[in-house]
């Protein structure tokens, strides 16, 4: 199982990566996102909101929704964004790894979804 959850962060933690290099912001910067078009602006809002939520399939996904459109995306909103996606990915590994059943769930489903692409 830790091999699992292992592939599924490092998928996570490439992906990010290319998304925005390096890690430059806190996890939840809601700043860079405030002059973002309203329907990129909505995605971030409710992906934080699922992230702070421990919702970890919810947030993941709506990352990588925005990550989908990182063309769009400011410098400093996919430097939020990487640092985002990174945070929860951390979290949900160790949180699986510790016996967290909802967490070890999220990374099934994670998983799964990732299988299907």
């Amino acid at each position: 199982m830790r091999f699992r959850f292992a592939k599924l962060s490092v998928f996570c933690i490439a992906a990010g990566l290319m998304v925005a290099g390096c890690q430059k912001k806190a996890a939840a910067d809601n700043q860079a996102f405030n002059s973002a078009p309203p329907e990129i602006k909505q995605v971030w809002d409710k992906a934080v909101a699922d992230d702070k939520a421990n919702d970890y399939v919810a947030a993941v996904t709506g990352y990588h929704e925005l990550m989908a459109k990182k063309s769009g995306l400011t410098p400093s909103q996919l430097d939020a964004l990487n640092a985002a996606a990174l945070a929860i990915n951390q979290r949900l590994y160790t949180a699986a790894n510790a016996g967290d059943a909802a967490a070890k769930e999220a990374s099934m489903k994670l998983a799964g979804m990732q299988n299907q692409h």
